[in-house]
Protein backbone atom coordinates (compact mmCIF):
# COMPACT_ATOMS: atom_id res chain seq x y z
CA UNK A 1 0.00 0.00 0.00
CA UNK A 2 1.24 3.24 -0.96
CA UNK A 3 2.22 6.09 1.62
CA UNK A 4 -0.98 8.36 0.49
CA UNK A 5 -3.39 5.43 0.67
CA UNK A 6 -2.45 4.77 4.40
CA UNK A 7 -2.60 8.10 5.46
CA UNK A 8 -6.32 8.04 3.80
CA UNK A 9 -6.90 5.46 6.41
CA UNK A 10 -5.86 7.43 9.55
CA UNK A 11 -8.37 9.74 11.68
CA UNK A 12 -7.83 13.19 12.11
CA UNK A 13 -6.07 13.30 15.02
CA UNK A 14 -3.63 10.28 13.92
CA UNK A 15 -3.27 12.39 10.91
CA UNK A 16 -2.04 15.27 13.53
CA UNK A 17 0.29 13.26 15.30
CA UNK A 18 1.77 11.54 12.18
CA UNK A 19 2.53 14.85 11.09
CA UNK A 20 4.22 15.58 14.36
CA UNK A 21 6.14 12.63 14.99
CA UNK A 22 7.57 13.17 10.93
CA UNK A 23 8.50 16.78 11.65
CA UNK A 24 10.65 15.74 14.86
CA UNK A 25 12.26 13.13 12.83
CA UNK A 26 13.30 15.03 10.13
CA UNK A 27 14.10 18.03 12.04
CA UNK A 28 15.59 17.16 14.72
CA UNK A 29 16.78 13.85 13.87
CA UNK A 30 14.72 11.85 16.01
CA UNK A 31 11.10 11.24 17.51
CA UNK A 32 9.61 12.69 20.59
CA UNK A 33 8.76 10.60 23.73
CA UNK A 34 5.30 9.54 24.75
CA UNK A 35 4.99 12.96 27.24
CA UNK A 36 6.02 14.90 24.56
CA UNK A 37 3.58 13.83 22.08
CA UNK A 38 0.69 13.95 25.13
CA UNK A 39 1.36 17.47 25.90
CA UNK A 40 1.48 18.83 22.32
CA UNK A 41 -1.90 17.13 21.59
CA UNK A 42 -3.35 17.43 25.44
CA UNK A 43 -3.67 14.07 26.03
CA UNK A 44 -3.34 13.29 29.53
CA UNK A 45 -2.82 9.50 29.47
CA UNK A 46 0.23 7.91 28.13
CA UNK A 47 -2.10 4.92 27.32
CA UNK A 48 -4.00 7.53 25.17
CA UNK A 49 -0.47 8.27 23.68
CA UNK A 50 -0.06 4.57 23.13
CA UNK A 51 -3.00 4.00 21.36
CA UNK A 52 -2.43 6.33 18.70
CA UNK A 53 0.93 5.13 18.07
CA UNK A 54 0.05 1.22 18.09
CA UNK A 55 -2.56 2.88 15.47
CA UNK A 56 -0.15 4.69 13.32
CA UNK A 57 2.66 1.25 13.87
CA UNK A 58 -0.14 -0.89 12.33
CA UNK A 59 -1.16 0.78 9.65
CA UNK A 60 2.07 0.81 8.49
CA UNK A 61 3.56 4.52 8.93
CA UNK A 62 5.90 3.88 11.85
CA UNK A 63 8.02 1.43 13.43
CA UNK A 64 9.28 1.26 17.24
CA UNK A 65 11.42 -0.07 19.04
CA UNK A 66 9.84 -1.70 22.48
CA UNK A 67 10.99 -0.20 25.71
CA UNK A 68 12.48 3.21 24.04
CA UNK A 69 9.62 5.61 23.90
CA UNK A 70 12.31 8.01 21.06
CA UNK A 71 13.24 4.88 18.84
CA UNK A 72 10.25 5.78 16.60
CA UNK A 73 11.14 5.66 12.81
CA UNK A 74 8.49 6.27 9.81
CA UNK A 75 8.33 3.59 7.97
CA UNK A 76 8.71 4.40 4.31
CA UNK A 77 11.57 7.22 4.68
CA UNK A 78 14.93 6.56 4.06
CA UNK A 79 15.59 9.30 7.19
CA UNK A 80 19.10 9.86 8.31
CA UNK A 81 19.77 8.76 11.49
CA UNK A 82 22.18 11.11 13.23
CA UNK A 83 21.12 9.59 16.90
CA UNK A 84 21.89 6.67 18.89
CA UNK A 85 20.40 5.01 22.10
CA UNK A 86 22.79 5.11 25.16
CA UNK A 87 23.42 1.54 26.64
CA UNK A 88 26.09 2.40 29.05
CA UNK A 89 28.98 3.77 30.15
CA UNK A 90 32.78 2.57 29.19
CA UNK A 91 35.00 4.06 32.11
CA UNK A 92 38.68 2.97 31.54
CA UNK A 93 39.44 0.12 33.81
CA UNK A 94 35.95 -0.76 35.17
CA UNK A 95 33.61 -2.89 33.18
CA UNK A 96 30.66 -0.96 31.43
CA UNK A 97 28.13 0.78 33.16
CA UNK A 98 25.34 -0.79 31.26
CA UNK A 99 22.07 0.88 30.65
CA UNK A 100 20.00 -1.20 28.32
CA UNK A 101 16.39 -0.06 29.27
CA UNK A 102 17.34 3.86 28.95
CA UNK A 103 16.03 5.85 26.08
CA UNK A 104 18.33 8.25 26.11
CA UNK A 105 19.67 8.91 23.07
CA UNK A 106 23.19 10.49 21.95
CA UNK A 107 22.69 13.32 19.22
CA UNK A 108 25.19 13.52 16.93
CA UNK A 109 23.25 15.21 14.05
CA UNK A 110 25.62 18.83 15.60
CA UNK A 111 28.49 17.35 13.73
CA UNK A 112 27.21 16.50 11.02
CA UNK A 113 24.57 19.53 10.65
CA UNK A 114 24.83 22.39 8.18
CA UNK A 115 26.15 23.45 4.51
CA UNK A 116 29.18 24.38 6.09
CA UNK A 117 30.53 21.18 7.31
CA UNK A 118 33.27 18.98 5.36
CA UNK A 119 35.70 16.67 5.95
CA UNK A 120 39.63 15.21 5.73
CA UNK A 121 41.03 12.03 5.30
CA UNK A 122 43.71 11.06 7.34
CA UNK A 123 46.71 9.40 5.93
CA UNK A 124 50.18 7.86 8.30
CA UNK A 125 50.60 8.13 11.70
CA UNK A 126 51.64 11.88 12.09
CA UNK A 127 48.54 13.02 14.05
CA UNK A 128 48.80 10.30 16.75
CA UNK A 129 49.73 12.40 19.59
CA UNK A 130 46.00 14.08 19.29
CA UNK A 131 44.49 10.58 19.09
CA UNK A 132 43.85 10.77 15.41
CA UNK A 133 45.25 8.36 13.32
CA UNK A 134 45.31 6.65 9.81
CA UNK A 135 42.36 6.18 7.85
CA UNK A 136 40.40 8.41 10.55
CA UNK A 137 38.23 11.33 8.97
CA UNK A 138 38.39 14.51 10.41
CA UNK A 139 35.14 16.86 10.18
CA UNK A 140 35.48 20.44 10.03
CA UNK A 141 33.17 23.38 10.28
CA UNK A 142 34.36 26.42 7.78
CA UNK A 143 31.66 28.83 8.94
CA UNK A 144 32.63 31.55 11.71
CA UNK A 145 35.89 32.54 13.56
CA UNK A 146 38.16 30.25 15.31
CA UNK A 147 38.38 31.05 19.11
CA UNK A 148 41.80 30.73 21.00
CA UNK A 149 42.33 27.08 22.05
CA UNK A 150 40.23 25.45 19.30
CA UNK A 151 42.12 22.59 16.93
CA UNK A 152 42.04 23.94 13.23
CA UNK A 153 42.17 22.27 9.90
CA UNK A 154 45.07 24.53 8.59
CA UNK A 155 47.08 24.69 4.63
CA UNK A 156 51.12 25.40 5.36
CA UNK A 157 53.02 27.80 3.01
CA UNK A 158 53.98 23.92 1.36
CA UNK A 159 50.36 24.13 0.50
CA UNK A 160 50.48 20.34 2.86
CA UNK A 161 47.55 20.15 5.31
CA UNK A 162 48.00 20.50 8.85
CA UNK A 163 46.41 20.77 12.21
CA UNK A 164 47.15 23.55 14.64
CA UNK A 165 46.08 25.49 17.49
CA UNK A 166 44.94 29.04 17.89
CA UNK A 167 47.13 30.31 19.89
CA UNK A 168 46.76 33.47 22.95
CA UNK A 169 47.69 36.11 19.77
CA UNK A 170 44.89 34.41 17.75
CA UNK A 171 46.98 35.86 14.37
CA UNK A 172 49.17 32.75 13.88
CA UNK A 173 48.21 29.08 14.15
CA UNK A 174 50.97 26.91 15.97
CA UNK A 175 51.24 23.31 14.99
CA UNK A 176 49.16 20.82 17.28
CA UNK A 177 51.92 18.46 16.89
CA UNK A 178 54.36 18.09 19.30
CA UNK A 179 57.99 19.06 18.10
CA UNK A 180 56.85 19.83 14.72
CA UNK A 181 58.97 22.10 12.67
CA UNK A 182 57.53 25.45 12.76
CA UNK A 183 56.09 26.91 9.28
CA UNK A 184 53.80 29.45 8.67
CA UNK A 185 50.01 28.96 8.44
CA UNK A 186 49.12 30.32 4.71
CA UNK A 187 45.14 29.69 5.33
CA UNK A 188 43.03 27.83 8.01
CA UNK A 189 40.27 25.33 6.42
CA UNK A 190 37.99 25.22 9.15
CA UNK A 191 37.52 24.00 13.08
CA UNK A 192 37.91 20.31 13.97
CA UNK A 193 34.55 19.78 15.20
CA UNK A 194 34.63 15.68 15.23
CA UNK A 195 36.39 12.61 14.40
CA UNK A 196 35.00 9.59 12.69
CA UNK A 197 36.82 6.19 12.60
CA UNK A 198 35.11 2.95 10.62
CA UNK A 199 35.46 -0.16 12.34
CA UNK A 200 36.60 -2.27 9.00
CA UNK A 201 35.96 -5.53 10.64
CA UNK A 202 39.44 -6.14 11.89
CA UNK A 203 41.74 -5.42 14.38
CA UNK A 204 45.05 -4.59 12.17
CA UNK A 205 46.48 -1.40 12.64
CA UNK A 206 44.70 -0.16 15.99
CA UNK A 207 46.91 1.25 18.18
CA UNK A 208 46.77 2.80 21.29
CA UNK A 209 44.88 5.92 20.64
CA UNK A 210 41.46 4.13 21.19
CA UNK A 211 38.32 2.17 19.69
CA UNK A 212 36.59 2.72 16.40
CA UNK A 213 34.29 5.70 17.39
CA UNK A 214 32.92 9.02 16.45
CA UNK A 215 33.79 11.39 18.66
CA UNK A 216 33.20 15.34 19.39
Amino acid sequence: MAVTDKRKALTKRQQEIFEFLKDKIQNRGFGPTVREIGDAFAIKSPNGVMCHLKALERKGLIRRESNMSRAICLADAGQKRLSLPLVGTAVSGSPIQAAISSDEQIEFEPIFAGEDKACLKIKGTAFVSLGITDGDFVIISRGGSSEIGDLVAALDDRHNVTLCRIQGDGKQPTSAIPGAYPTNTRQILGTVVGIVRRFEGTLAGLNATGPNALAS
